[in-house]
């Protein structure tokens, strides 16, 4: 597909940032999609879909109830200090500095991959009603997170505890 070897793949990822920061984001969406799958067979979700566009959360996913949900996926962010979800886009469409920005209802869960933090492709859930809001217009999201260690409102660790029915 891109006329190079698994090596040079590999080569170009040990080199690039941004490379591995954006394999990062799509290796904590496949395996929450295969953990998904898991709750599909476990009859907690009907179904899901997976979206790879600009502007689109990443799941929508239908609860067995017959509820829906719109989840973002975001990575923790790495390095020292303490743990963080950014929960901003990547960027910003000319002319809209705003459009960086996450709208409160753009989305009703977030995912935080600790991929970044604990070497692991665990997650954490919070509703982004519950998250904190950006100064200076309320109706977006700030742009960082803070993720109590101890996993704490408003975060928690299943969809069902986040949908309050664990």
């Amino acid at each position: 597909m891109l006329n190079a070897s698994a090596r040079d793949i590999l080569d170009a990822l040990e080199n690039g940032f941004r490379a591995r920061a954006d394999l990062k984001g799509k290796l904590a969406e496949l395996f929450m999609s295969r953990h998904l799958d898991g709750l599909q067979r476990d009859d907690v979700i009907d179904h899901y879909h997976w979206f790879d566009q600009d502007g689109v959360p990443d799941f929508t996913i239908w609860f067995t109830d017959g509820t829906m949900i719109q989840l973002e996926m975001k990575n923790v962010r790495s390095g020292t200090g303490p743990l963080r979800a950014e929960t901003q886009k990547t960027r910003a469409s000319r002319g809209d500095p705003m459009s960086r920005y996450y709208r409160v209802d753009h989305f009703e869960i977030i995912g935080a991959c600790l991929f970044n933090a604990t070497g692991r492709w665990d997650y954490v859930f919070a509703r982004s009603t519950d998250l904190l809001r950006l100064a200076t217009d309320p109706d977006y999201l700030a742009t960082m997170q803070p993720i109590d260690p101890a996993i704490k409102h408003p975060w928690y660790r299943t969809l069902a505890e986040v949908r309050g029915i664990a």
